[in-house]
């Protein structure tokens, strides 16, 4: 379990569930003493309806795991940016242990597919796979449906490994994709477990 000021703080990402609906990606935008607001959660053109009373699951994915919390609609204001106000959850627990450590490293990386070539930005990592930027040229070597090899450097480190698309979804109207790499080498994935546990000593 983690107490709710550490998870429920401004500018944090949490994901709100009704089941049976998948969950939605939403923003904190304010925390208040029983209460805190995020923006209204978008996937694409799609929008999250609640309702007021309505309970929901709130959760949030940290480097140690996904952590989940009961809680419910308070208020609906008519600002997008400040649209659900719920209950803060007593505590969190989590859900699913991480099997590797997840670090935001911002970096450019490269893709590569037969004789196409797609530039990103790297948003985090792990030693099982990557989060970047989902650009037209990227989905273009997606599509091809050919075996598609990730370039990257990771603390002067350069990487080479096959990857496939595991998901693709939509952030404030922004895509991201996220990455699996396949058949990479024991070396190689040691090396980014030692990199993602030296990098993410100071995080959360």
């Amino acid at each position: 379990m983690i107490v709710t000021k550490e998870i429920i703080t401004l500018k944090r990402e949490v994901w709100l569930n009704t089941p049976p609906q998948p969950s939605w990606p939403a923003m904190i935008t304010g925390v208040e003493e029983n209460i805190f607001w995020t923006n209204l959660p978008r996937d694409g053109r799609q929008v999250l309806v609640l309702l007021e009373n309505q309970e929901v699951s709130v959760g949030v994915s940290l480097r140690k795991g996904f952590y989940i919390a009961d809680t419910r609609v308070l208020h609906i204001s008519k600002e997008s940016n400040k649209f659900y106000g719920l209950a803060l959850p007593d505590e969190f627990k989590i859900a699913q242990e991480r099997q590797f450590t997840r670090v935001e490293y911002p970096t450019n990386v490269l893709f590569r597919s037969g004789d196409m070539v797609a530039q990103s930005a790297l948003v985090n990592f792990s030693a099982g796979g990557v989060l970047v930027y989902y650009v037209p040229e990227l989905e273009k070597l997606v599509n091809s449906e050919q075996i598609i090899t990730l370039h990257l450097d990771i603390d002067s480190l350069p990487f080479e490994v096959e990857v496939r698309m595991a998901w693709k979804k939509f952030y404030d109207g922004i895509p991201f994709a996220g990455f699996e790499y396949i058949n990479i080498t024991p070396f190689a994935q040691g090396k980014l477990v030692a990199l993602s546990m030296e990098l993410s000593k100071n995080n959360f």
